[in-house]
């Protein structure tokens, strides 16, 4: 989920403290309520600003560069070939605006903040949308020495700490497979360094203090210091406390702490602030969580419900099987089989290599189209989705039913889920010594389907292991993790995981 909301806050925006301005503060009252739209997901109006900003003051670089932004936004929400050809037509006039004022003048920190940037913006659209890691790669380092060059010169130019900040952010994540980027390229991401940049814009940026407690809400929920993300969250919710993506936001980081309840309450407020404002993206994204959230709860009327209205606004880029899941099972769950397998049989099936949970989903849709679901699929269900809401108790009872049935034989995909769900059960509860014990019965197991499981068994014993302070044990079952070569669901993300646990 933190992957989906980056996305939604995609659009990054910070300061220019632009030399060339014909008006400097009337640009600057129009960028500053242009960022405000964007926040409040008033893109027309952020447009109409920008736009504004740009026709007053020619010369001035925030006017072309903030306009830019709103394309970028599009682009990399939606994936739209169009907005994606927009944005980099715009980009490149930015950067040969730069280049040229750098060719006349090398010590401009204004157009080098732009060009650092801009760089940076393009390296994320090359990569996900153009699938061009290789080149994404390179923009996003010429993007991080410009703004490199611009800190060092006067390291009170507070804004370019956001871009790199985002740039030691993000690169420390790069996963096993992207590695060979970074001895190419000659980069590595510090994530200390990062949040150290991001806590300078966020206090004293004069354009980027909101965008920087967004990456700083997203970087303290990755290493689960929920206290941290909250207060982040909390500050950009009083800011914009109308703002359809920031309840959005808030709701995400809700439900990662399995308050449920009050997650559902957050969507439905953004839904409430888009009235009048009617974006596709949120009516996408609060149906999605809300069916996911009720799915949660066990509540399959209301998952199956939002579920549908979800679907209904998908566009032909967007994830879809886990949805086309939880709402199928739901109907499932209600009694309706011929309903359910109307939304197995929609499996979206063109994805991307790299995109693993869309992989998974489809093969899990593709196991409830071929079988009805079994009594053993149900308690899975109800005690997977107990556990994940917070309800503890129920939880335990329902594991307790799965290994207590009589005469059960279970084939070992089944066993290596309850092993995974009462491991994850005691972890919940603290009880680290018993979650050990539960997730070891998985290396002795080989499943079929579910292969996944036996590395991940490793990686949940390696967090147990961190918990109780033991980082050399930790490191051996990471490494038994890592070590597994035959291919299993989210491989490529198993590296990320480990380096994101060893430096939390």
């Amino acid at each position: 989920m933190v992957k989906g909301y980056f996305r939604i806050f995609a659009f990054l925006t910070f300061l220019t403290g632009a030399l060339y301005a014909q008006d400097f503060g009337k640009v600057h009252e129009l960028v500053i309520q242009g960022i405000d739209a964007e926040y409040n997901m008033d893109f027309s109006l952020a447009l109409t600003k920008f736009q504004e900003a740009k026709s007053i003051a020619p010369n001035d670089l925030r006017g072309p560069f903030f306009e830019s932004t709103i394309y970028f936004w599009k682009s990399t929400l939606t994936r739209n070939k169009t907005e994606y050809e927009t944005f980099m037509n715009l980009s490149d006039k930015i950067v040969e605006k730069c280049e040229e004022i750098i060719d006349k003048n090398e010590n401009d920190l204004d157009a080098r903040l732009y060009l650092g940037w801009i760089y940076t913006m393009r390296s994320f659209a090359l990569a996900y949308i153009d699938q061009s890691y290789l080149k994404g790669a390179s923009e996003i380092k010429d993007g991080n020495n410009h703004l490199q060059f611009v800190i060092e010169k006067n390291p009170n130019y507070n804004d370019a700490a956001l871009g790199l900040g985002v740039y030691n952010f993000i690169t420390s994540f790069i996963p096993r497979k992207l590695q060979f980027l970074t001895s190419i390229l000659g980069f590595e991401g510090d994530r200390e360094k990062g949040r150290k940049y991001l806590e300078q814009a966020s206090e004293k940026g004069t354009y980027t203090k909101s965008e920087a407690k967004f990456y700083l809400t997203i970087l303290s929920w990755r290493e689960e210091n929920y206290p941290a993300a909250e207060s982040y969250a909390a500050q950009l919710k009083q800011q914009y406390p109308q703002s359809p993506a920031v309840w959005m936001l808030w709701g995400g980081l809700l439900s990662q702490q399995d308050k449920m309840a009050e997650a559902v309450e957050a969507y439905e407020q953004s839904l409430e602030y888009n009235k009048g404002k009617n974006s596709e993206i949120i009516f996408r994204t609060a149906y999605g969580a809300l069916g996911s959230a009720y799915f949660r709860m066990n509540d399959y009327s209301k998952s199956a419900e939002y579920g549908k209205l979800f679907i209904s606004y998908l566009t032909k880029d967007d994830n879809m099987n886990n949805r086309l899941y939880s709402t199928g099972v739901s109907l499932e769950f209600m009694g309706d089989r011929n309903a359910a397998l109307e939304y197995y049989r929609k499996a979206r099936t063109d994805m991307k290599d790299d995109n693993q949970w869309e992989k998974y989903w489809l093969r899990k849709l593709r196991e409830r189209e071929a079988a009805p679901l079994t009594v053993t699929d149900s308690l899975l269900i109800a005690a997977d989705n107990n556990r994940a809401t917070g309800k503890l108790t129920e939880a335990a009872k329902d594991y307790s039913t799965l290994t207590n049935t009589q005469n059960a034989n279970y084939n070992d995909d089944i066993k290596a889920q309850i092993n995974q769900g009462l491991g994850q059960l005691y972890y919940k509860q603290k009880d680290y010594n018993k979650a050990i014990e539960q997730f070891k019965l998985n290396s002795s197991l080989n499943p079929q389907n579910e292969k996944w499981l036996v590395p991940e068994s490793y990686f949940q014993i390696g967090r147990c292991y961190l918990k109780l302070g033991n980082k050399s044990e930790a490191q051996k079952y990471f490494d038994k993790a890592l070590d597994i070569d035959y291919d299993y669901d989210f491989k490529d993300s198993m590296d990320g995981k480990i380096k994101n646990e060893l430096t939390k």
